[in-house]
């Protein structure tokens, strides 16, 4: 096995997922995990809790105002090819303060019940796990992924309902949000690290 650091990055590569409440409360738990260990992925670390509404706004870049116009901008855009105005449902165009109400309401819904918080270690984990959990509108994530065989959630519906779409799962796009996440957290936890029975026969030259 290779000892340089960068392809042992790869090789043990760390990213955070979270199960959101709706996919505590339909029971999907155990399936989720399932699936990211089925794929060889494996789970360093996990527990159940309720996050606190500042625990939630920690978890967003709430102060980031290109972030907040960004949430304006899909929230407008999900508009585009459907017999209704933005303006008439949303009672706003202004991507700003639509952009503010939908990152509230991201708070609000990570907050709202039990989630599970896993690091979850692996070959270019961060790119697999997201793979897996599929794209982040239901409507858009392929069948057989978690939101593509899950989620039948709509942008369009939770936007006029003045809540976060129901997409059952987060995970880190990147090294530096999965290292920023996992630090928020499981904070100084030590995290362990174990072999799995099956990597002598996904990874090895010889088995």
């Amino acid at each position: 096995m290779s000892t340089h650091p960068a392809v042992n990055q790869i090789r043990f590569e760390r990213t955070f997922c979270m199960v959101k409440p709706d996919g505590v409360k339909r029971a999907l738990i155990g399936d989720i995990i399932r699936r990211f260990e089925k794929a060889g992925l494996k789970i360093v670390a996990m527990k159940m809790l309720t996050p606190s509404a500042t625990q939630a706004k920690n978890h967003y870049p709430m102060s980031d105002e290109a972030w907040v116009l960004r949430l304006g901008e899909k929230s407008l855009s999900s508009f585009e090819n459907i017999e209704a105005e933005a303006l008439d449902v949303l009672g706003t165009v202004d991507k700003a303060e639509i952009g503010k109400r939908v990152s509230h309401s991201l708070v609000e819904f990570l907050s709202s019940g039990p989630v599970v918080a896993m690091v979850i270690e692996g070959v270019q984990a961060i790119d697999m796990v997201r793979k897996l959990c599929g794209h982040t509108l239901p409507f858009k994530a392929d069948v057989g992924t978690i939101r593509g065989d899950y989620s039948v959630d709509s942008p369009v519906v939770a936007n006029a309902e003045f809540r976060a779409i129901h997409n059952l799962i987060h995970a880190s796009e990147n090294q530096s949000e999965a290292k920023n996440e996992i630090k928020l957290w499981f904070g100084d936890d030590k995290i362990p690290t174990y072999d799995l029975s099956s990597e002598a026969v996904m990874y090895s030259k010889y088995y």
